[in-house]
């Protein structure tokens, strides 16, 4: 429990809501990509076997799929301009920050995950696990996992893998395409800093009008790139502005708690019946997501019903770039112990290979901690 009286100070209160959110929504971005195995087993409206399952995979789209990473990239841009002003030396200084803390991790997953293919290939490895028939080694395949991943590199994937979003868009290791836009943000921060400091708010709403309808324009590595860029730019403007978050969010806090339950049911029941409502009603809950998930995060630390821990918070982005390496081979390994056959039986192995693999990691990250922390700064850019 916390003790209420050291919560009193509202940069801290602030600071320390952040940090509770962290982990959290690492685990469930976990459940998220779990959910793509729910997925590809639920099928389409009218043509399913499995109708509990579709609902579930629509409430899991319209609560939870598109509303976290703009929340990292929210706490991103309010963390790198906090307490600071953006001098030459201190923007190399910041370069050089992320270079270990996303660069290097960015690098070192995508390399695992590359790996992870080649290895099962392996004489004595291959057909012992869901394997590509052919694998181009070419240069430009190569390359391309590190940044929009040639799908041609790997035939015949997974149907767990073969219902994500075009690998087109994505690096190997897919998660890591919030890395990749990330860095591509901070190396025009001199730019975000005077355009905040001479413009105010004004180019932030400008910006927030065309990510709101930019789904209906922009292909899906462009939209990636505007929802960086704004979430970005809109934490560093509460930074540079130095807005009290628990006031300014505290405001819409009654109206966060009506708005994005509303609309995440909204987006289920127009999955079914209107379908050309959901790309807008998803934008607007992703933005009733930030304010939600922030006020919540407060009004539990206020109330002293929980604390932000230092271990979770510091362990978020080393389960976030690892824990798509897992997802195949926890789910499967489930599937066949289990056997599901009902919408109950899948739901079941759907939970518990989440709980697994964000444990599994959990547990890894405890133990390099302890004993490789050296090795651990490298992969995952924390101490």
């Amino acid at each position: 429990m916390c003790d209420k009286n050291s919560l009193y100070d509202r940069g801290n209160l602030r600071s320390q809501a952040l940090d509770l959110l962290r982990f959290p929504l690492a685990v469930v971005i976990v459940f998220i990509h779990v959910s793509f195995y729910l997925e590809s087993i639920a099928g389409r409206p009218g043509q399913t076997e499995h109708p509990l399952l579709l609902v579930i995979c629509r409430i899991i789209k319209g609560f939870f799929a598109d509303q976290v990473v703009p929340i990292y990239y929210f706490i991103s841009g309010f963390v790198f301009f906090l307490g600071i002003e953006l001098t030459k030396e201190k923007y190399i200084q910041k370069l050089k920050n992320r270079v270990k803390s996303l660069l290097i991790p960015y690098l070192v997953w995508n390399t695992i995950a590359v790996l992870m293919i080649v290895i099962k290939f392996l004489p004595f490895i291959h057909g012992r696990f869901f394997v590509a028939q052919r694998l181009n080694v070419t240069f430009s395949g190569l390359l391309s996992c590190y940044w929009r991943y040639d799908q041609s590199l790997v035939q015949d994937i997974t149907p767990v893998n073969a219902i994500v979003n075009s690998p087109h868009f994505f690096p190997i290791n897919e998660p890591l395409w919030f890395v990749r836009d990330l860095m591509i943000v901070v190396l025009f921060t001199p730019v975000i800093w005077w355009i905040l400091r001479h413009t105010k708010n004004y180019v932030i709403c400008l910006v927030g009008i065309l990510w709101l309808t930019s789904p209906y324009f922009l292909d899906v590595g462009s939209y990636n790139l505007l929802t960086a860029v704004f979430f970005f730019s809109f934490g560093a403007y509460m930074s540079i502005g130095r807005k009290d978050m628990p006031v300014e969010f505290g405001r819409y806090f009654k109206i966060s708690m009506i708005v994005y339950p509303a609309l995440g049911i909204l987006y289920v029941v127009a999955a079914y019946f209107f379908p050309d409502w959901c790309l807008i009603i998803i934008q607007v809950n992703i933005f009733a997501g930030l304010l939600f998930a922030y006020n919540i995060a407060v009004w539990l630390l206020r109330e002293g019903r929980c604390r932000a821990s230092a271990f979770l918070s510091s362990a978020s982005f080393f389960v976030y770039v690892s824990h798509s390496l897992l997802v195949v081979y926890f789910t499967a390994l489930l599937g066949r112990l289990v056997r599901p056959s009902s919408d109950l039986s899948h739901a079941c192995v759907f939970v518990l290979s989440s709980l697994l693999i964000a444990g599994f990691l959990l547990a890894v990250f405890w133990l390099l901690r302890r004993y490789c922390p050296a090795f651990l700064k490298v992969i995952a850019g924390r101490k």
